[in-house]
């Protein structure tokens, strides 16, 4: 075939690539549902890209190839960071090793998913979606520390627990808890939740769930971590109720630590957030039965 029938093969590549860049760049202009539904898949844009690279090169495009350079040149102002190697270990300062998982609460492998989740050496843990009594997890976490549970949402601690606060959430039944952790290097504010689904039609009330969450953690003083299923992505612009707060995956894991659906993880919807803290290392985890992948950090204070 002659290069003119393959011009518009070529020019779709270019303009699919160029619609992503601008998408990339602009995400935050894009309104409602459509925006948020965007954000949570922004970092799949970039695909766009290889796409693009390759009609350049079969069909020697110059159109697709500057597609390719422009939607490859914003996604990695974006993304890139977070390939890169956190801060590592440093001396000084109290270190408190978190997790945070969503159990599922159809999980029939929940109480084995607890253990697990006890094995991993983390000094707190929170759980969400505990659906019946789930009588397994304290027994799970053993007898030192202590586990408190409101509604859905349980959090383990190594060590002594005070003000615990159950967090109205809007979801007509409590999906939060703020909490105090006496750690030896001083004191901690944990708030644990569970925010809304994200549905078309519902974002409003996951977001409104979100800021509920925030405020508590705001309302803490000194160090505090937020350990959540924030059924909000990274890149979601509701993640600006967080503003100020440090994210452990960002700041010190690699890659984008995706943790939903866990057979193949596509959004990180479960995160590890501080203030008055810094990450040392982040990873995720799968978890027996479930279909979220638990986020674990170390955090120095």
């Amino acid at each position: 075939m002659s290069a003119r029938t393959w011009r518009p093969v070529a020019g779709a590549a270019a303009a699919v690539a160029g619609a992503a860049a601008v998408l990339l760049a602009g995400h935050r202009l894009v309104p409602g549902d459509a925006g948020v539904l965007l954000e949570s898949g922004l970092p799949w844009l970039g695909l766009a890209a290889p796409v693009a690279a390759v009609a350049a090169v079969a069909l020697r495009s110059r159109a697709a190839a500057a597609a390719a350079v422009a939607v490859s040149a914003v996604w990695a102002a974006l993304f890139v960071p977070a390939y890169v190697p956190g801060p590592g270990p440093e001396a000084g300062g109290a270190r408190l090793d978190v997790a945070t998982l969503n159990v599922g609460a159809d999980n029939p492998r929940a109480c084995e998913a607890l253990r697990e989740a006890a094995a991993w050496g983390a000094d707190v843990v929170a759980v969400q979606e505990l659906a019946g009594p789930r009588d397994c997890a304290a027994e799970a976490f053993g007898g030192a520390g202590e586990w408190v549970r409101q509604g859905t949402v349980g959090v383990w601690s190594r060590h002594p627990v005070a003000g615990v606060e159950a967090l109205d959430l809007g979801v007509g039944w409590i999906r939060g808890v703020r909490l105090e952790v006496r750690a030896p290097g001083g004191e901690v504010a944990v708030v644990a939740g569970h925010a809304a689904s994200l549905r078309p039609g519902t974002t409003g009330w996951r977001d409104d769930s979100v800021a509920v969450l925030a405020e508590a953690a705001r309302a803490a003083d000194g160090p505090v971590v937020v350990l959540a299923d924030l059924n909000t992505a990274a890149t979601d612009r509701a993640m600006g109720n967080f503003s100020g707060f440090g994210e452990a995956q960002r700041d010190a894991g690699w890659g984008p630590g995706f943790t939903w659906p866990a057979g193949v993880p596509a959004v990180r919807l479960d995160h590890v957030l501080y203030r008055s803290a810094r990450a040392v290392s982040a990873e995720v985890r799968p978890v027996p039965g479930s279909d979220h992948r638990a986020a674990l950090a170390e955090l120095v204070y």
